[in-house]
């Protein structure tokens, strides 16, 4: 029974984690965005932004895998 309710305990905390880490990933990418017009500059600084944030949120998932 004990063994059980590690096993729940852990699948739990382990999807926590995931969306904490995910979450973090989100709110970094897009802290600093108001409600003005993006000029041309800051909409390819936020497109690149958008495809680091992808590649991050695969390697943590990589990586979750791993350990």
């Amino acid at each position: 029974m004990d063994r059980i309710i590690q096993q729940l305990i852990g699948c739990l905390l382990g999807r926590l984690m995931s969306r904490a880490i995910d979450g973090g990933i989100s709110f970094v990418a897009n802290r600093g965005r108001g409600g003005e017009a993006p000029s041309e500059a800051d909409r390819q600084q936020a497109q690149a932004g958008q495809e680091l944030t992808k590649k991050a949120r695969k390697m943590s998932r990589a990586s979750r895998r791993l350990f």
